[in-house]
């Protein structure tokens, strides 16, 4: 990969300006910008100069703050990703906030006319030259369409794709440094961390992917009637065009009494609807922030920029709902299990420290007001103990968790005693007979008949094998053979007898699934022992 090399001078410059010097020394930059840089990276190597006095994530914080609206995007993303990065520093990154100068109209209408195939006054009956909001990968601007509906067009900046991908390689290169150089940062994988972020930062560029989503997403709600998202008219790679609503933040508590809104009622409407999209669409806002999750004069709950969404499939969401479950009911062992079938764990991981870390942190939790440690803060911290101890956890299921402390945010902003855990009980209890129904195992069996069909095929040869085993136990096979599955499916085939009640039946019992139980875990245990 060929950096260019005054960026990279340039971004590790800052981070020594700004207190991150004694790392970079550690991590053996040797692109930061001339022979007298070196030498001061060396020194300070050699040396062992202490550490800068402000805190390190806020230098990390102030150096993307300098380096620009590409970098503040990056520590935006990152503020909800605590699987990539420690807690504290997703905690300072979540108030990175940059104040970007809009762009001159001139060039924005390039970007239009050429990514829509047709002039401004072809695609629009009227177009506001002055932004509603500018950021730092797009601002948005209102217009009316031929058919005078008023519409927000979101437009990319400029040249913006061009220096994500050299800030996305610097980071890049930067995190292979660390992982190198720096054994304390190799528990989050540094550089699996930067290339799964880069890939997730391209998706949010192209702005196909979040008209997609925002489509899917209202289809989902359409039987909700006091919850909207705007009509996405068109998009492309650069253009977003969509409907202008008048709404204001949700935790707005001004406005809400200006306008008659009834407090507890958009908050809870705003998490059940959190609720419905994470379990029962499994397709989630994954940063419900007051900016995105507002509320219209008429009290409509309004959802807007599905730049960041997380996607859940049946499986994961059958996990993430039994381990609220678990936590709400204070089963912090069961908890701490699911947690770890969840999750992926790397070699050398410190599975003993991970389920003491959950344990502390729940008697802390038990220990507080609603107001003082939230549930859904609770939720998110056992997820990101996870990173620090070599536990890998979807990262799907880490935006779950942010997307619910954030909401639990905003709910505190506007009722400080709501108990997030006590409201959303009602719900989880009905999502318990959804996830957990009886008809969607049997089509799970259904589906999977395939499967169960080898097994029957292959299951007498396999009786007759453990029989063989049984009656020349010190007879080698005749081939080497990989450890067996026969046990398991023994276990698994006599389960589905017993409970299907097949014949032959003894006293109201059928005799062969319990045969076949034992004999599939008197396999199990011969297996262990060969191996």
């Amino acid at each position: 990969m060929k950096l260019p090399a005054r960026r990279v001078a340039e971004v590790v410059r800052v981070l020594m300006m700004e207190g991150l010097d004694v790392p970079m020394a550690r991590m053996r930059v040797a692109h930061c910008g001339g022979w007298r840089c070196r030498m001061e990276c060396t020194w300070r190597r050699w040396t062992g100069k202490k550490e800068s006095e402000v805190p390190w994530p806020v230098a990390v914080r102030r150096a993307m703050t300098r380096l620009g609206p590409a970098a503040v995007k990056v520590g935006q993303i990152l503020s909800v990703r605590t699987d990539l990065i420690p807690a504290k520093l997703a905690a300072e990154l979540h108030s990175l906030q940059t104040e970007v100068p809009p762009v001159p109209f001139a060039e924005l209408r390039e970007v239009v006319e050429g990514s829509l195939g047709r002039s401004l006054s072809e695609a629009f009956d009227a177009f506001d030259e002055a932004p509603l909001a500018a950021g730092s990968i797009a601002q948005v601007h209102r217009a009316r369409l031929p058919d005078g509906t008023d519409v927000a067009v979101k437009v990319k900046r400029p040249g913006i794709d061009a220096r994500f991908g050299q800030d996305l390689d610097i980071l890049v290169w930067l995190a292979g440094q660390l992982q190198r150089h720096v054994p304390a940062a190799r528990g989050y994988r540094p550089v699996a961390a930067a290339e799964e972020l880069r890939r997730y930062t391209l998706r949010e560029l192209d702005f196909r992917n979040e008209g997609a989503v925002a489509r899917d997403v209202s289809e989902r709600f359409d039987s909700w009637p006091k919850v909207r998202i705007p009509t996405v008219h068109q998009a492309t790679r650069d253009v977003l065009v969509m409907d202008f609503v008048t709404a204001f933040p949700l935790d707005d508590v001004a406005r809400l009494e200006k306008h008659g809104v009834d407090r507890r009622g958009i908050v809870q409407l705003g998490m059940e609807a959190t609720l419905a999209q994470i379990f029962d669409f499994g397709l989630f806002h994954a940063d419900p922030h007051p900016g995105n999750l507002q509320c219209s004069p008429d009290g409509e709950l309004v959802l807007l920029d599905f730049g960041i969404f997380g996607r859940l499939d049946d499986h994961l969401r059958r996990q993430c709902a039994s381990l609220m479950w678990t936590l709400a009911d204070g089963d912090v062992k069961l908890a701490s299990y699911l947690l770890l079938r969840m999750a992926s764990v790397e070699p050398g991981a410190d599975v003993h420290g991970f389920r003491a870390a959950i344990e502390a942190r729940y008697s802390e939790w038990r220990g507080k007001s609603v107001s003082e440690y939230g549930f859904a803060r609770l939720v998110y911290e056992e997820f990101a103990l996870g990173a620090a101890s070599g536990v890998i956890f979807p990262p799907d299921a880490v935006l779950l968790s942010k997307a619910l402390v954030t909401i639990e945010g905003v709910v505190l902003a506007i009722d400080p005693e709501l108990d997030l855990s006590a409201e959303a009980l009602p719900y989880l209890e009905r999502l318990r007979a959804t996830l957990f129904s009886p008809s969607d195992l049997v089509e799970s069996l259904r589906h999977s008949a395939p499967v169960w069909w080898e097994i029957a095929e292959r299951l007498p040869l396999g009786v007759a094998e453990l029989l063989e085993r049984s009656v020349w136990p010190h007879s080698p096979p005749a081939l080497p053979s990989p450890p067996s599955l026969l046990g398991p499916a023994l276990v698994v085939a006599g389960a589905v007898v017993a409970a299907a009640g097949l014949p032959p039946v003894v006293a109201g019992w059928p005799a062969l699934g319990p045969l076949l139980i034992g004999a599939g875990l008197w396999s199990t245990h011969h297996e262990r022992r060969r191996l």
